[in-house]
């Protein structure tokens, strides 16, 4: 349904009940779809149609019972929030058929050699407080064309929370192995204590936009001036804002 055309229709397809109100919704350039029925029909659907992954906040907030689901249905887009993990689970790796991750979740510090076993991922995106590092595994994910890394996030603060000063942060570097990304065609790095790019980045002949954004990178380097096939890419410090998420 996100891939609805019609040249006299919106681009939301849309359907209602019997009774007038919303069964299907659809926001296709947001990539939202909301199916209304009880919880025991969703529960019904997900077990006669392999598939079809509907995701359930109140049945999926146990990370466990949430991959139990994934992995039989393997979903192609899979989004992990807001679970209060401190490291990502090994069983990822039997998401087979994945093509698009997002990891939010304020204490995740690594990244486990499992999530560089999907060779089907095109797009990573991982916001968390703060990242050890970038494995060198990275390379492995050769599909991958958007790659989107931030730190300070929390996606469930505390009313006091404190960022963590960029000059604490352990997310210092890009490995070399980034180079190796021949398909990537997003690179961006949001609040990171990185001070420089490695000279591989030049390797990445697909790559249309780079923004590395408040760091401690204050000017481009100057191969990136030699990298022409660019859209655009932005190389600067500034202002940090909190990176959170509610239920508002």
């Amino acid at each position: 349904m996100f891939s609805w055309v019609h040249p006299q229709l919106p681009e939301d397809l849309c359907f209602q009940n019997a009774d007038g109100e919303d069964w299907i919704i659809n926001i296709a350039h947001e990539r939202i779809g909301r199916l209304n029925m009880a919880k025991e029909e969703a529960v019904e659907l997900g077990k006669l149609i392999p598939g079809v992954f509907i995701h359930q906040p109140e049945y999926h907030q146990n990370i466990d019972v949430f991959l139990d689901d994934a992995i039989r249905h393997q979903p192609d887009r899979v989004e992990i929030m807001r679970f209060g993990l401190r490291e990502i689970p090994e069983r990822i790796r039997e998401l087979y058929s994945l093509k698009h991750l997002t990891i939010f979740e304020q204490d995740i510090r690594t990244l486990p050699h499992a999530l560089f076993e999907l060779e089907s991922l095109e797009s990573l995106t991982i916001q968390v407080a703060d990242l050890e590092e970038l494995p060198a595994d990275i390379a492995k994910l050769t599909r991958l064309k958007s790659l989107r890394i931030s730190c300070g996030c929390y996606d469930r603060p505390a009313p006091d929370v404190k960022v963590i000063p960029k000059e604490e942060l352990a997310f210092r570097h890009l490995p070399p192995e980034i180079g190796e990304l021949q398909q990537l065609e997003y690179l961006d790095i949001q609040y990171s204590g990185i001070r420089t790019l490695p000279p591989e980045i030049q390797n990445l002949k697909s790559l249309r936009s780079l923004d590395i954004v408040n760091g401690f990178i204050e000017s481009a380097p100057d191969f990136i001036y030699k990298m022409t096939w660019l859209d655009r890419f932005l190389i600067e410090d500034k202002p940090f804002h909190l990176c959170n998420h509610s239920d508002d």
